[in-house]
């Protein structure tokens, strides 16, 4: 209540205290919280890191006080000590605990400073300055320790190393008890020289020898070896010695370790295998492959890409490949790649590459960086896939991103990306088989869930945020209940617009390797980093992929393979004509065969029978036998043969009559232009036909009885003509003929004859008899005309003249036939203008009876002007008919 009625009385004041830009993003970029308060105990502001721990924004803390966050026993102490600040001026430090509304409770070290700010010339405003600063990890990391401190002769009990000791004369005087577990051999019995009688034979003589020169030099001993298990058989272990001496150098006692260094051999050999086989296999993949350096400095191209773009080793080296590149992508690609190397975050991009033959080539290239196993940034390794063809077909986006998820997917460790706060967003397929136990949600467990705590959490997130990649061990119950022994690194990733910060997490299972961790785990990241390399280009590439060694043993092939061929884990080793028998000599054989014996590449496609699949084949020999990359092209086969034959259809439709089969107008236009073209100088006839009554039968019996009626007729037409004449339908009941060639006019009279005779016997059109009559007009080229059009207009002109004369006529076009229609058509025209420029004229013509001389009626006309003679005049009375009372 005090408080209320204190801020009833408070005059106004602005929530904040004006800081200019560059203050307020100095004093936000401080990790303390720091808080301004006024006189009153509100808050005049707040940083960044104060709104954080506050759990509020600025604007919602602004004007405040401690009683709207805190309790109020709380509040009051922390108001009454800033009364002590402000009336004394003393400087106020002290540490306290804080429990949050929500029930948490921190350690804080709180210090409060008295300040003076010129409000006016003749004012100032008192204020304190509070600054916190959260130890609360570091009272529990002390707790920690000290609990440390009382187990560490335990924990040195169960050290799964193998500690010893020895005499100045290098006589065994102790061994763990571990070394029984691991030889068999109770460690008494490794005292003295004892311990000889684990070692392989074949490693004994060189430890002797390092052995006996640490003892006489004093210096420490390193020395690999191979030790005899109780699980039989023999394991690599590191044994590492230092000598405790006085002050004169002499040795007192050795102290020394036996650790199980064994992964490590087994992954440096894996690694070199990996090593040969990556660029083996890369050198004949059908995808550019290459890789980058630390400073982003080209180190390997593969050989397809140096083939694609003609560019030598040496040309390419450096920044050298982006002379490849076409210029209008160059400068997106350098600032693309620049940018997400100084991020070290993936990269994608598309662009255009020239090919050695001049052309260019649509590519996706998809890289990603390589790190060390101490998290240092080694460069990128990626693949860059031609795409030409699927980016006509506008595939390339949904291959890209199934090219991302194969990758992200494919990895069998766990990764996660995690929102600025840690909260998932996102886990892949092994990732949800390791946390299926959690019950935290189908992305996973925040950190601290797992095992850490949230002020480590807390502490690892915010270096992450800050663009640092942390690293550390956590313990986890997987599905079935089994605790692992995760390593978890945790990297920053920019969001591509620069602004937005998101994490990615990997846990690895280091569960059997914790014994050794140090050095089994950086060899084993380095085996790992190669081998998924090279599954990462062979999973992630859009191909099928097969690998077999000389005996057509099947040695290797990815998912892809898998599915499209039905295969299972058994194929693995078995011969490839076993699995296709029926195969052995078709064109898979033959082909192959000659890769193997000649070894060259070779591409082609072959349908298999077993599956009832196209397929487009890449096959190259390798060191270990043969490779092969192959893709199913049905669906692009059977796209093409619709595709083509729906072109075919198109094409017939857009050409031909669709009731009478015959060729329409624009067919009938680009045949008669073939023709005046392969015969230059040769007169051609075109005959127009048009069918007498055919729109009385049209509209009395129907259009399908019309449409019958039609086909008929065309039939007829076509038995008349010669193979080498051109029928087509111009109209809707006419249609046209064209002949070539034509020698005298005595040809083409008997072809209109035979017309007229044959198109005009009666049709029996569903139990009725039809009569038509035909009208045919004749027109030759070049005299009428030297287009299809002109000739075909002039043939219509000469058929419309035929068939005002009757039907069954046929007359040929001459010039004068179209006077009448020019003559119509100049008058339409003048009468269109003359009513559009407002020109007629209205007259009365006056009608006298001749009898008796008087006017008995009149006239009412209408008339216009003529361009050749000027106004209409009446004319003479005696033209007109008399017209009677």
């Amino acid at each position: 209540m005090e408080v209320q009625v204190m801020r009833a009385s408070e005059p106004t004041i602005s929530g904040l205290l004006e800081f200019d830009d560059t203050v307020t993003a100095v004093l936000d970029a401080i990790p303390q919280p720091i808080i301004i308060k006024d006189e009153l105990s509100r808050f005049r502001f707040l940083n960044q890191s104060a709104c954080l721990l506050l759990g509020k924004s600025r604007a919602e803390l602004s004007g405040g006080t401690d009683h709207d966050i805190l309790p109020m026993a709380d509040a009051d102490r922390i108001r009454n000590m800033d009364r002590h600040v402000f009336a004394t001026g003393e400087d106020v430090s002290f540490e306290e605990e804080i429990t949050f509304p929500d029930g948490t409770t921190s350690t804080f070290v709180t210090q409060k400073h008295r300040i003076e700010v010129d409000r006016t010339g003749s004012h100032k405003d008192k204020l304190v300055v509070v600054t916190t600063r959260n130890v609360t990890a570091r009272r529990k990391a002390e707790a920690k320790l000290r609990a440390s401190e009382e187990h560490y002769r335990s924990l040195v009990e169960l050290n799964p190393q193998v500690p010893w000791t020895a005499d100045p004369f290098g006589s065994v005087l102790e061994a763990g008890p571990r070394w029984k577990v691991i030889t068999g051999f109770d460690p008494a019995e490794a005292l003295g020289n004892g311990w000889a009688k684990a070692i392989h034979p074949a490693d004994l003589p060189a430890t002797q020898r390092l052995w006996s020169k640490s003892i006489a030099t004093g210096d420490p001993l390193d020395v690999e070896y191979r030790l005899a298990t109780t699980m039989g058989g023999y394991r690599w272990f590191r044994s590492r010695a230092a000598a405790r001496k006085t002050q004169d150098g002499r040795v007192i006692r050795w102290y020394g370790t036996v650790e199980d260094v064994d992964e490590v051999h087994t992954s440096l050999e894996a690694l070199k295998e990996s090593e040969a086989r990556f660029r083996s296999i890369a050198d004949d993949a059908p995808v550019m492959i290459w890789v980058a350096d630390e400073h982003g400095d080209a180190t390997y191209h593969s050989r397809l890409w140096h083939e694609t773009t003609g560019k030598t080793t040496d040309q390419a080296s450096g920044s050298g490949w982006a002379g490849a590149v076409h210029p209008h992508d160059r400068s997106v690609v350098i600032e693309t790649t620049s940018r997400v190397f100084r991020r070290q975050e993936d990269v994608r991009l598309e662009y255009r590459l020239r090919r050695a033959d001049g052309d260019w080539a649509w590519v996706i290239d998809v890289g990603r960086p390589r790190f060390a196993p101490d998290g240092k940034f080694l460069g990128y390794v990626g693949i860059a896939l031609d795409i030409t063809e699927r980016r006509k077909t506008e595939l390339a986006r949904e291959e890209a991103d199934a090219l991302v998820r194969s990758v992200f997917d494919s990895t069998p460790d766990c990764m996660r990306l995690l929102d600025p706060e840690g909260q998932p967003l996102l886990i892949n397929e092994a990732g949800r088989r390791l946390f299926a136990g959690e019950g935290s949600g189908e992305n996973g467990p925040r950190l601290e869930t797992a095992s850490l705590s949230r002020a480590k959490a807390d502490e690892e997130y915010a270096q992450v945020q800050q663009g640092k990649t942390t690293r550390g061990e956590s313990s986890i119950c997987d599905a079935g209940g089994t605790v692992r022994h995760m390593d978890i690194i945790t990297a920053p990733v920019i969001a591509s617009s620069g602004n937005d910060i998101r994490m990615l997490e990997i846990w690895r299972d280091v569960t059997e390797a914790r014994v050794a961790r140090d050095e089994a785990i950086a060899a084993r990241l380095e085996a790992e980093h190669s081998s998924d390399r090279l599954s990462r280009v062979l999973e992630s590439t859009m191909d099928s992929v097969l690998v077999v060694n000389p005996h057509w043993e099947i040695t290797y092939f990815n998912t892809r393979a898998r599915d499209l061929l039905e295969l299972d884990e058994r194929a693995e080793g078995s011969s490839l004509w076993s699995l296709f028998p029926v195969d052995e000599n078709s064109l898979f054989g033959v082909s192959y065969r000659r890769v193997m014996t000649e070894r060259v590449g070779t591409t082609f496609e072959e349908y298999l029978p077993a599956r009832g699949i196209w397929f487009e084949i890449h096959a190259a020999p390798t060191s270990e036998g043969m490779s092969i990359f192959f893709r199913d092209i049905t669906a692009r086969r059977n796209l093409e043969r619709e595709r083509l034959h729906a072109q075919r259809q198109l094409h017939h439709m857009a050409r031909h009559d669709a009731v009478t089969g015959l060729p329409n107008l624009q067919l009938f236009w680009e045949t008669f232009g073939d023709l005046m073209n392969e015969q230059p100088g040769s007169r051609t006839a075109i005959l127009s036909l048009d069918l007498d009554g055919f729109k009385a039968v049209n509209d009395t019996q129907g259009h399908s009885a019309g449409d019958l009626l039609l086909r008929s007729a065309a039939a007829r037409l076509r038995g008349c003509v010669e193979k080498q004449d051109v029928v087509a339908r111009s109209g809707a009941d006419e249609f046209a003929v064209v002949r070539t060639g034509i020698s005298n006019d005595d040809d083409i009279n008997t072809l209109a004859q035979e017309v007229l005779e044959t198109l005009g016997e009666p049709y029996d059109l569903q139990g009725n008899q039809i009569d038509l009559g035909v009208s045919v007009g004749i027109a030759f080229a070049p005299e009428d005309g030297q287009t299809a059009d002109q000739v075909l207009k002039a043939a219509d002109i000469a058929r419309n003249r035929a068939k005002a004369h009757g039907r069954g006529t046929c007359m040929k076009f001459a010039p004068a036939m179209d006077a009448d229609i020019q003559a119509s058509q100049r008058i339409k025209g003048s009468l269109r203008r003359a009513l559009d420029n407002d020109e007629m004229e209205l007259f009365y013509q006056p009608l006298v009876n001749l009898h008796t001389g008087k006017v008995t009626a009149c006239e009412t006309l209408v008339r216009g002007p003529t361009r050749k003679w000027g106004p209409c005049r009446p004319r003479s009375s005696s033209r007109w008919p008399r017209r009677r009372d």
